[in-house]
């Protein structure tokens, strides 16, 4: 008898932990496509052209992605970095649609490598990096 308590007692104990891993997880359905670089928007908020290489004139470089399958009040982080240094970040909060950000460098920073990396906020999601240059 005692041995069936014990094991109904590991149970019960397996299953609260379980609960409390779920509840502790922030996954979802929610991904990103499509993700671009440019230097003008077009009418829907999105970039049309996707570029790698930008003159150090450049006042503002935008990046746009496709949000899919995201409820509303999803979060999606994007980090602006010169090599490993950070820039920045910016948060923006939306559903399923588009999402922007944007480095305004105002024509004022110096040539080298920079990359935008764009995360849905979840545990599941895979970070998306697009790398450019300033020339």
């Amino acid at each position: 008898m005692k041995k069936n308590n014990t094991l109904a007692a590991m149970m019960l104990v397996s299953v609260f932990v379980s609960m409390a891993f779920l509840q502790a997880c922030n996954v979802s359905t929610a991904n990103l496509s499509d993700v671009k670089l440019c230097t003008e928007k077009n009418s829907s908020n999105v970039c049309d052209s996707d570029a790698s290489t930008f003159p150090s004139s450049t006042p503002v470089i935008y990046c746009s992605a496709n949000l899919k399958n995201a409820p509303s009040g999803t979060k999606v982080t994007f980090e602006w970095k010169h090599g490993s240094e950070s820039l920045g970040k910016a948060d923006v909060e939306t559903s399923s649609g588009t999402v922007v950000s944007n480095f305004t460098t105002n024509g004022a920073v110096e040539p080298g490598s920079y990359s935008v990396t764009v995360k849905i906020n979840t545990d599941n999601s895979t970070p998306i990096t697009r790398e450019f240059t300033i020339e």
